[in-house]
């Protein structure tokens, strides 16, 4: 009760924040301009989507951007505390510093699931008012859930390594820095060590999880960047990778010195 407690704060204080209401905001503006782009502008297009497809355009466009948010948050949440000093008001309460930290982390994917969700509820709703329910289409329900499912590991381990930055940092622009820089460079590197085994025990080899989809619709004819690779291997690669990073992220936490 007393972690929940922990995070339903953790909750309150992000959302106390305008910027967090300006992600929202920016899902929701850039569906609905995107919507009357297509349909007014660019009719052609327009004509040959239903609702779902326009959904899953929309999660292909945005989901960089809930991705970028996820980073800051993650970086947020501990270097703001450091540097208003209300780290010492938190830290004071009964709750131990293991627990104070992972309600921030959980408060982080939750928030990102929130911003999941608008972009979800948004798109569909635009979709359905612009471009109705009747137009066949290949994409289906079941196909832009997955595709969403799929993208939430890859995304948590990049929160994940900016939420363990700014511990160790105490710096956002570091934190964020980083985590984004490793996301975008991570395929490349993956390519320049594809020709070493041990390479797919690399994180960036397993974040990917769209190539374990046997359809073409989701997959895109990739393939896993090694042989004998299953989605299984890749997600407890990524747990593996999380879970260390956030052993390390509350030892370096408790023992901090907080002055």
């Amino acid at each position: 009760m007393r972690f929940l407690r922990l995070i339903q704060n953790e909750m309150m204080k992000i959302h106390s924040k305008r910027n967090s209401w300006f992600y929202y905001l920016f899902l929701v503006m850039g569906v609905i301009a995107s919507a009357i782009l297509m349909k007014y502008m660019i009719p052609a297009a327009g004509e040959t989507i239903n609702f779902v497809e326009f959904s899953n355009y929309m999660k292909m466009a945005l989901a960089p951007f809930i991705t970028i948010f996820a980073v800051v948050m993650g970086a947020q949440t501990i270097t703001e505390e450091f540097k208003d000093g209300t780290i010492k008001q938190l830290l004071i309460r009964p709750a131990s510093r293991t627990a104070v930290l992972l309600s921030k982390y959980v408060s982080i994917i939750l928030i990102v699931l929130i911003a999941y969700a608008v972009l979800l509820f948004v798109s569909l709703l635009t979709g359905v008012v612009l471009f109705g329910t009747s137009s066949p289409g290949d994409v289906s329900f079941a196909i832009l859930y997955k595709k969403i499912l799929y993208d939430l590991p890859g995304m948590l381990f990049i929160m994940t390594l900016s939420f363990f930055l700014a511990v160790v940092f105490r710096g956002i622009g570091l934190a964020i820095s980083v985590a984004i820089i490793a996301n975008f460079i991570g395929g490349l590197l993956i390519t320049m060590l594809s020709k070493y085994a041990w390479a797919k025990y690399i994180i960036f080899a397993n974040t990917d999880l769209t190539v374990y989809d046997p359809d073409p619709l989701i997959n895109s004819g990739m393939q896993p960047p090694f042989a004998g690779m299953t989605l299984g291997f890749s997600l407890a690669v990524i747990l593996a990778y999380i879970v260390v990073l956030l052993i390390v992220a509350d030892l370096i936490f408790v023992k901090r010195d907080i002055r």
